[in-house]
């Protein structure tokens, strides 16, 4: 007996990358770094409204849509990420210590030319008075933010707690290219080499972009964060801050935990890290 040998007419599974943009944690310079590589094939897609949520099911729809698609980035992304056939969805996301998240917050908020709530806040306040006002006001966006993001889709009904946390660090976990702010060239290395079976000619250098922290995206270490945060906000606010970002506190070690951990399983990683770094200051230089 003769076997029957079949051709499948399906086409090469398709990568696209989504990047899920958390606010104030180096999303404009990852936007730089996506158009610098993607160009016309990245999308950088807008809610209606800023507390708008597209849902997996509609980036499906807009990837199916448009076959051009090859990299999404928004603020209105929420986990879990999006299934289709035969497209590979490639997820970004980058964590960041909370308190020098409501820094950086802070900074960028001063800076807006808008008459929004927020910047109208840090227009008014000193920064131990706007971080007060947030919490009397708007809680949520300073309170356990991250894990929030990761385990709820930003749901702001009831205290987070140690389910969400495990839920948040399973997420964490599974991201393809996990990054955290404070250890960002490793982060980026880590992606350019895991995503070049995707994306072959991956060059993420980049020049930062929209600043706000005095630190830019290599700050001090921790202590010298709580330090400032203390003297800044005073100590009772401070205590208060940090009780309610107890659980974001623990999911950002583990991000520089696991982002370490994948940071040493590149071969040559040092050497990497340095050849990075040379590419970004020459293209800052030019």
């Amino acid at each position: 007996n003769m076997a029957r040998h079949l051709r499948n007419a399906a086409t090469r599974e398709r990568s696209v990358l989504l990047h899920y943009r958390i606010f104030k944690n180096a999303g404009s310079t990852i936007l730089y770094i996506l158009e610098r590589n993607f160009k016309d094939a990245f999308v950088n897609l807008h809610g209606v409204h800023d507390e708008s949520v597209i849902a997996p099911e509609e980036i499906v729809d807009l990837v199916l849509a448009d076959s051009t698609v090859s990299a999404i980035s928004s603020h209105h992304f929420r986990y879990p990420k999006p299934s289709a056939c035969r497209v590979a969805f490639v997820d970004v996301c980058f964590l960041r210590h909370p308190l020098g998240r409501i820094r950086s917050l802070y900074r960028y908020a001063r800076k807006l030319n808008s008459v929004d709530w927020l910047s109208e806040l840090a227009r008014t306040h000193d920064e131990a008075g706007f971080v007060a006002s947030v919490l009397e006001q708007r809680p949520n966006q300073i309170a356990n933010w991250q894990v929030n993001y990761l385990a709820r889709g930003g749901s702001f009904s009831h205290p987070i707690g140690p389910r969400d946390l495990e839920v948040a660090l399973g997420v964490m976990m599974d991201i393809t290219l996990l990054g955290v702010v404070e250890r960002f060239d490793e982060s980026l290395v880590v992606g350019e080499f895991f995503l070049r079976w995707a994306y072959p000619d991956l060059d993420f250098a980049y020049v930062a972009q929209n600043i706000s922290a005095p630190e830019g995206h290599r700050p001090a270490g921790q202590g010298d964060l709580l330090e400032v945060c203390r003297n800044a906000w005073g100590a009772d606010l401070f205590e208060a801050v940090l009780a309610l970002n107890a659980w974001d506190l623990r999911l950002h070690d583990a991000a520089l935990g696991e982002v370490q951990r994948r940071l040493h399983s590149v071969p040559a990683y040092e050497a990497r890290l340095a050849a990075f770094r040379a590419r970004c200051l020459s293209l800052i230089q030019t």
